[in-house]
């Protein structure tokens, strides 16, 4: 998956301000002749040159500058489309929607999902095993670009309740209270941030909809193409639409206008399966769906198309080695 130049450019002027040599650093990966702000940076470059900037800076707390401290020049449309949303609410949806538009990992290696549990926003950050060395700065950049993000689009900061990360403290955890203003917790089963949900019918201070229809029609635009070569992305809607009775991949096919067997080819060539795209959509939500305690196991069950409590357990046990039971006890 590629990357905008904008956000190589913003990286590369951040770490000069660390001292770091940006020119050699240019030359090592082959971006000398990056002019353009829409030159696509290919994933393998842009992972090399994140594990040099980690090198090269040691700082390990990279991540959380980097999506907090995100410079107005990386705007896109998708920026301004959130920007020009009436509501917070109606922002939050057109992010999510867009979340694969040219970043970093969003919408590939990482995908975000958002649910209100008692008076409550919560977003859950769901990741692929590709990320490898670059898990923690990917999931901090991603965490504390939310805030950056709410900051622009509510014009205030995110109202946090909670901050819970699926991975021990960190060195520099004396960072997160900063810049999320709660105590966050670590080494949970998953990674959730809580904001109060008042906030989501608050009215934008930037909002015009007139200019949000202009930017959702380029997001869009752009979207679909840089979906032609993810056929597992363009998979992915279609079955959270409704998880319960998502298409077979026969009927995925028909409206993603190409053959079953073209469907199956490219999902093969890309590592998926029609079926563990389903599972991986469902054990999001489940996920998603446990840390809600007025939700029974048994009503989660039927929300995601198992016909009994024990096709539903078995099912969680493969994704996570536990009960969903075992696993809501920890969120507590």
């Amino acid at each position: 998956m590629n990357t905008d130049a904008r956000y190589i450019f913003w990286l590369l002027d951040f770490l000069a301000h660390q001292g770091v040599d940006t020119d050699a650093l240019r030359s090592a990966h082959g971006l000398d002749d990056l002019k353009s702000m829409d030159m696509p940076v290919s994933s393998r470059t842009h992972t090399a040159l994140l594990l040099d900037a980690m090198e090269k800076t040691g700082d390990p707390g990279l991540g959380l500058k980097l999506g907090y401290q995100r410079s107005l020049a990386t705007y896109d449309q998708l920026a301004f489309l959130m920007l020009s949303c009436s509501t917070f609410r109606e922002a939050n949806t057109t992010g999510l929607k867009y979340q694969n538009y040219p970043g970093r990992f969003s919408g590939h290696s990482i995908i975000t999902t958002f649910s209100e549990i008692d008076g409550q926003g919560c977003y859950q950050v769901n990741l692929n095993e590709d990320l490898g060395p670059l898990r923690l700065l990917a999931v901090e950049e991603l965490l504390a670009n939310i805030m950056a993000t709410a900051r622009w689009v509510l014009g205030q900061p995110l109202p946090v309740t909670r901050l819970r990360c699926d991975y021990p403290a960190p060195k520099h955890a004396s960072e997160y209270r900063a810049i999320f203003n709660c105590e966050p917790q670590f080494d949970t089963p998953v990674i959730q941030l809580f904001f109060d949900a008042a906030v989501l019918d608050a009215p934008m201070p930037n909002a015009s909809p007139q200019s949000a229809r202009l930017y959702e029609a380029m997001c869009a635009e752009h979207s679909i193409r840089r979906m032609g070569g993810n056929m597992a992305w363009r998979v992915w809607p279609l079955i959270v639409k409704d998880p319960a009775n998502p298409p077979n991949a026969d009927q995925a096919a028909a409206q993603l206008c190409c053959s079953p067997r073209t469907l199956r080819r490219k999902l093969q060539s890309e590592g998926w399966q029609y079926q563990q795209i389903i599972d991986r959509v469902r054990e999001i939500h489940a996920r998603r769906g446990l840390s809600d305690p007025t939700l029974s196991v048994t009503q989660l069950a039927f929300q995601l198309g198992y016909c009994d409590h024990s096709g539903f357990l078995k099912a969680f046990r493969k994704w996570t080695g536990i009960t969903p039971r075992e696993f809501r006890s920890r969120l507590l």
